[in-house]
């Protein structure tokens, strides 16, 4: 009777067991793994910076367009089970995650993508305050911060500084951190003869387009002799995963001869 006792003890404390060690696991794969979900890998690399280490995208890596990427039945799982959901209002996927999904409005945490620091600091900043993970977001936006430094030394050292550029608007913020001087804004909808016409008029030294959505190329036709180049918002093309990767991709195309 002891024994038989005993024997029943240890087989509950044996399930007990695998219980806990099962709900405290963390693995890569599973939804109930989540603590943030991103977007896109913009906001991915926001939560990145931020000190995160366990992210879902959505919206897959390489997709040209990740704005546009709809929500699918199986995204649905990991956005209930997320700790905290990034994004950045201009989805395609946002009055779902708003209204659609009754979820609480306390996961969504919504940044501002954009490539001057200062809203680079903030968003990062909300994220880990959120997160709890001050002290190493603090330490990456350093890197970001050497990184623009960087930037700005190399279109310096080309002589480029103060230049004036037309650019995407989606990309002037860029830009201008890295010392250049926008003189015609255009985008996102292709450039009216009216832009165009005052492009023609200027001394630009450069043609900056945004690779997501390209439509800048009538300014060739007044500008000729005018270099043409696409830039990076999203990380994932051009071999790049973090914004670092995506400012020294763009100082290399602002810089190339």
């Amino acid at each position: 009777m002891i024994r038989t006792f005993f024997k029943y003890i240890l087989f509950f404390i044996s399930v007990a067991l695998l219980f806990f060690s099962c709900r405290g696991g963390k693995t890569s794969s599973g939804a109930d793994d989540t603590s943030v979900v991103a977007t896109s890998s913009w906001t991915a690399a926001y939560a990145q910076a931020a000190g995160a280490e366990n992210i879902v995208i959505l919206a897959p890596f390489d997709m040209e367009h990740p704005s546009e990427y709809e929500l699918r039945p199986g995204d649905i799982p990991k956005l209930m089970d997320a700790e905290v959901i990034v994004y950045a209002g201009y989805e395609v996927m946002t009055e779902r995650l708003k209204k659609g999904l009754d979820l609480p409005q306390d996961k969504l945490l919504l940044v501002d993508t954009d490539y001057s620091y200062e809203a680079i600091e903030k968003s990062v900043m909300n994220i880990a305050v959120k997160l709890g993970t001050e002290e190493v977001a603090r330490k990456n936006l350093s890197g970001i911060r050497r990184a623009f430094d960087e930037g700005r030394d190399t279109v310096n050292g080309k002589q480029m500084s103060g230049r004036p550029v037309i650019v995407h608007r989606f990309q002037a913020s860029v830009a201008k951190e890295l010392g250049l001087v926008p003189v015609v804004l255009f985008g996102p909808a292709a450039p009216e003869a009216s832009e165009i016409a005052l492009a023609s008029g200027t001394q630009a030294s450069l043609i900056i387009d945004n690779l997501h959505n390209p439509v800048g190329l009538p300014f060739r036709e007044v500008l000729p002799d005018t270099r043409y180049v696409q830039l990076l918002n999203f990380p994932g093309l051009k071999g790049t995963k973090t914004l670092t990767d995506v400012l020294r991709y763009n100082v290399s195309q602002i810089v190339q001869d």
